[in-house]
């Protein structure tokens, strides 16, 4: 018997979410081996993250826009054919700066696709058969996001981390080609107006605050451009509120944040994307680096996150339709904060056996919270606003994202500029042989082989001192994501009720 042709669809639009999920948890296996390919310092390695989160937040909003006006169908594949080539460049990439910005291509490519795939298969299903499709597509996401460690310690341990991204070459030119035999019935656009100056002021904002966090990790912009970007971030993002559009909707919808529940969840999603990325990013960094595990026994490494996060996941679909959200709030973020604080107390143990149980607290949070936290937000506007409201909460949360990577990894770098440099003073008493044990040093953090073995042959003690500096300012790091995680479970006891709240009137007429 053939099969129906709408699942068809649902397995296309899934190779596609599976290609975003999995983007999202390899980078981390991958960025050790691509420190040592482009050289990459501690700026260049966050924008290696940074660059696909802070393209994926700042064009969610502008491609649910593209969805409804050109057609989700051809949202869709654009995106599929942007993040595939994307995808081939980085794989290619001759040069970091290159590498840096294909990986913004793949941000833009998995903007464009991720609203257009949700709305495709909601549309091609009846209601009636609405909800099993959607938990398939949503629970294959999660799988994929697991996948992702495991996945990319196999092709960078076995092949190379050029794997990494070549694999998403031939997923993507399927998923591109199966889409005009299966999808291009899906809903054709409106002529919706787009507030481009609305979308400018949000890019330019979060990008001039990103660099300016960065810059003060690493000392790479004056004082005063520093400054300078963050005046620019928080006005261009503080006139967002106040201004009118000539023509059509704001580009973000203040007024939902009238509800204290959906402003809740917004704030929920940001704080635990910020800690979540610190875990994905410096938790693969430091297994490598600091314990020496291979690519994929780092992936191994990390399952107890992954897996934790999948049983979770359906324990609180569960829980979610019986009890408030509340509790499901509150204990997800409270055990995302002591999962962070756990492991950053163990960090200096050197032994990934006593981080196990802080990686499974925060898989537990992040289980509890992964699709609820939408689901509650979403309940609490009119079922007309659904769209626009659930692309403000994804960009809030990959915004979180960014943040979470330019903060965590600017305390990281100034830890470790601050102790390389003191280390430097300490073991060279000449002033030129002291500047090349601190470059050495740095290069050494960044995993380059020439600068280890210099530092073996010359400088023993002061190689032996480098890992307990990297140990500490991760642990660091991780304190942070702590705090930021438990501001998210003051927030949810803040924002949401004891007992379960009902849904707007317009969604019971």
């Amino acid at each position: 018997m053939a099969l129906d042709k709408r699942y068809l669809t649902l397995i296309n639009m899934t190779g596609a979410i599976g290609m975003i999920m999995i983007d999202q948890t390899v980078i981390g296996i991958a960025l050790p081996p691509l420190q040592r390919a482009f050289d990459f310092g501690p700026m260049g390695l966050q924008w290696v993250v940074n660059g696909y989160t802070l393209a994926l937040a700042a064009s969610l909003i502008c491609a649910g826009w593209a969805g409804d006006r050109f057609g989700h169908f051809r949202s869709f594949t654009a995106g599929a054919g942007l993040f595939t080539l994307s995808s081939l460049l980085c794989a290619i990439a001759p040069l970091g700066e290159v590498f840096v910005a294909a990986r913004i291509g793949q941000g833009v490519g998995a903007a464009l696709m991720q609203p257009a795939a949700t709305a495709i298969v909601f549309g091609t299903f009846p209601p009636e058969m609405r909800g099993r499709a959607m938990s398939i597509y949503v629970g294959s996401g999660l799988l994929f996001l697991a996948a992702g460690p495991l996945l990319g310690g196999f092709l960078v341990e076995r092949f190379s981390w050029h794997m990494v991204f070549l694999i998403n070459v031939p997923i993507g030119c399927a998923t591109f080609l199966t889409a005009f035999a299966f999808s291009r019935k899906a809903p054709k656009g409106t002529a919706k107006p787009f507030d481009f100056v609305g979308a400018g002021l949000l890019i330019a904002g979060i990008l001039a605050l990103t660099t300016a966090i960065q810059s003060l990790g690493d000392g790479s912009l004056p004082p005063a451009a520093t400054a300078g970007l963050t005046a620019t971030g928080l006005l261009a993002l503080g006139w967002l509120p106040f201004r009118v559009p000539a023509h059509g909707a704001p580009i973000v919808d203040f007024s939902m944040f009238r509800s204290r529940i959906y402003l809740g969840c917004g704030i929920v999603l940001f704080c635990i994307q910020f800690a979540m990325l610190g875990q994905v990013v410096y938790g693969a960094v430091f297994i490598q680096n600091v314990l020496a595990f291979t690519p994929l026994q780092t992936g191994l490494a990390m399952m107890p996150v992954v897996l934790a996060i999948i049983v979770m996941a359906q324990v609180s679909g569960y829980l979610f339709d019986k009890i408030s959200f509340r509790p499901l709030a509150v204990t997800g973020t409270l055990a995302i904060s002591l999962g962070f604080f756990a492991q950053a107390v163990v960090l200096e143990l050197g032994s990934i056996f006593w981080m196990v149980p802080g990686m499974m607290l925060i898989g537990i949070g992040l289980g509890l919270l992964a699709s609820t936290v939408t689901t509650e937000g979403l309940s609490h506007v009119p079922p007309l606003q659904r769209a626009t409201a659930s692309a403000i909460l994804q960009t809030m949360r990959q915004t979180g994202g960014v943040f979470g990577i330019a903060c965590i990894g600017a305390v990281i770098n100034l830890i470790e500029k601050t102790r390389i440099a003191d280390v430097a003073v300490q073991s060279e008493h000449l002033a030129s042989k002291r500047r090349e044990l601190q470059l050495l040093l740095f290069r050494s953090e960044q995993s380059q082989a020439a600068a280890t073995a210099e530092l073996q042959a010359h400088w023993p003690n002061a190689l032996a001192q480098l890992k307990g500096i990297t140990t500490d300012a991760i642990g660091t790091g991780y304190t942070l994501g702590a705090a930021v995680a438990f501001i998210a479970t003051l927030v949810a006891l803040w924002a949401f009720a004891a007992k379960r709240v009902p849904a707007p009137a317009a969604e019971n007429a």
